[in-house]
């Protein structure tokens, strides 16, 4: 059966008068438990959790709303399975935040099942969108101004060579199939057997010499195919998700031509790390997953949220993201006038399909090569009509022979007259060519008109001042990673660490939500307003007495003694 209890609603009794002490309300009231209880509980997906229960049939499930959150807690504060049970059993600020009455239990086991549940309905995306777009409103957060980075991370896996990783994988499958089928495993060599037999700690270690660890991962890649081979007609161990690791690695690490096994020079950046965690990939920064980040960055803003989040595996590019970025923003109403991001986002593509979406992408555009003239001449420089992409005048003012325009191409192509560009002083910083029947030529399309320009424009002053905030995102890629730890989480698997990704970001805006003033004295009402809301006796009392400290805390002292007579009224009721 379903329980769950909305925390919009009042409850009769306060379950912590006498547990928590005024103090203590305001003070958790203050943190990131206030906006958790106040803003963040109501937004968890309880529909789509009830969906997996019976309305009727079955005992009652946990309280949803506290399952939820607490599942989204366990993610914000890498809490491990005990330490998020210890938390909602003992923790009264936890069970502030998540509504509970003290005294409900749970395990770990219940926990697993709801975060798998969370996995498996990808319902931290949802999370994420909704808790982003109601902080923004009640911040009155302006998002016109936004930046976009990444930043890697590294899931609960060992970061192997390629020696080791197939060591490991081989030993792994020999571990099955000896507890599985002794009998089959009998039928390897003992050479074989006695080489991975060995700790994994030890497989092929202690070898320093280049050569001969190049002979170990030849050794290692022989050792691959063979056993895979051995048990390609086995249906029971070929059905083993370890048997289909080896064969992946051996597809992405080796080359088989006629029996014989080779071990690839190079391979590309999509090749499964550790078997422990097949979805993580190589990247540029390192083996693992990244993570794609858009924040705000207007000055007017008291805090800074995080309004998009895209986990990726490490392999994936930045410049793929910003459509998918951008459609996210588009989904939660939080799209922005203008986007800066790094040199990799910046292509023209990119810039152009934001222009689309009426977004400025402000970026610079990366250089084709070094010039050894700081002062040479680019098309941008030439003078053409905007209307009609066509050439009017080189840098010198003199007109071309022949334009010819290529609608279908986009393209321009000019020649310019021998007389002009012979006796040329700039001829050498130039992008005119001479060609071998000594027509002076330029061919260029309206991308590279595009792009010349932007180069120009990112080395004037008020570019860089323009840009200059988007470094300030380098710090909330820090503050992720120091006190969120989302640089090396304590899960493994696409799933895991994709919620857990977007469950730390949303962690963050709550905690930069709680740092900010507005968010204080809104839960401040919140909490006068629930306090004190027509409760009698002892228990309106105590309520009274804690929305009357509240209000007083949050007033400036000169309106205090209006304050004293508002509440009198109340107070003596």
């Amino acid at each position: 059966m379903i329980h769950s209890v909305d925390p919009r609603q009042n409850r009769f009794f306060d379950p912590f008068q006498g547990v928590i002490p005024p103090a203590g309300i305001r003070i958790i009231a203050e943190g990131w438990q206030g906006v958790v209880r106040h803003v963040i509980l109501k937004l968890m997906p309880v529909d789509r959790l009830a969906n997996h229960f019976s309305e009727s049939f079955g005992a009652p499930t946990k309280e949803l709303y506290s399952m939820a959150g607490l599942v989204f807690l366990a993610d914000f504060f890498s809490w491990t399975g005990s330490e998020a049970v210890e938390a909602y059993i003992f923790r009264s600020d936890v069970q502030y935040a998540l509504n509970l009455e003290p005294g409900v239990e749970v395990s770990s086991r219940t926990l697993e099942r709801y975060q798998r549940l969370f996995r498996e309905d990808e319902l931290a995306a949802r999370l994420f969108a909704d808790v982003t777009t109601n902080l923004a409103e009640l911040l009155e957060l302006d998002v016109s101004r936004q930046r976009l980075d990444s930043t890697h991370l590294s899931s609960h896996m060992a970061t192997f060579a390629r020696t080791k990783l197939m060591g490991v994988a081989i030993k792994r499958f020999l571990i099955q199939v000896k507890r599985h089928d002794p009998d089959a495993y009998a039928t390897l060599t003992d050479e074989l057997r006695s080489r991975y037999a060995v700790p994994q700690s030890q497989l092929f270690a202690g070898t320093k010499d280049i050569a001969a660890r190049k002979l170990l991962r030849q050794q290692a890649a022989e050792d691959l195919y063979l056993v895979i081979e051995h048990f390609a007609n086995s249906p029971e161990m070929t059905s083993r998700s370890t048997y289909k690791v080896l064969v992946t690695i051996c597809q992405q690490q080796c080359e088989v031509k006629e029996g014989k096994v080779a071990v690839k020079a190079k391979t590309g950046g999509n090749v499964l790390q550790n078997p422990s965690d097949p979805d993580a990939t190589y990247g540029h920064k390192g083996p693992g997953y990244h993570v794609q980040i858009a924040e705000t960055s207007s000055s007017d803003n008291e805090v800074q949220l995080i309004t998009a989040v895209l986990p990726q595996t490490a392999c994936e590019p930045d410049s793929a993201v910003v459509r998918p970025i951008i459609e996210q923003l588009q989904k939660s109403d939080l799209v922005p006038d203008e986007m800066m991001a790094d040199t990799l986002y910046g292509s023209d593509e990119n810039v152009l399909y934001a222009e689309a979406q009426g977004v400025e992408l402000v970026a610079p555009a990366r250089f084709p090569h070094k010039s050894s003239d700081p002062y040479a001449l680019t098309i941008d420089d030439f003078s053409v009509d905007e209307r009609t992409g066509k050439v009017e005048a080189c840098p010198e003012g003199h007109r071309p022979l022949t334009v010819e325009r290529d609608e279908t191409a986009k393209t321009t192509r000019i020649v310019m007259p021998a007389s002009a560009c012979g006796d040329c002083p700039f001829f050498t910083s130039c992008p005119m060519n001479k060609m071998h029947d000594g027509e002076f030529r330029l061919e260029f399309s309206d991308r590279d008109l595009r792009l010349a320009g932007r180069r120009q424009e990112q080395e004037t002053d008020v570019f860089a001042e323009r840009y200059a905030s988007r470094a300030g995102i380098e710090s909330t890629n820090s503050g992720l990673k120091n006190r969120l730890e989302l640089g090396r989480l304590r899960v493994r698997g696409r799933g895991s660490v994709f919620r857990v990704i977007l469950h730390k970001t949303a962690g963050w805006n709550v905690l930069r939500a709680a740092a900010s003033t507005k968010m204080r004295a809104w839960v401040a009402a919140q909490v006068a307003q629930t306090l004190g809301s027509g409760e009698t006796g002892a228990t309106g009392g105590f309520f009274a007495i804690i929305a009357r400290a509240w209000v007083v805390f949050h007033t400036p002292k000169a309106a205090h003694h209006g304050c004293r007579q508002r509440l009198a009224p109340a107070q003596a009721a």
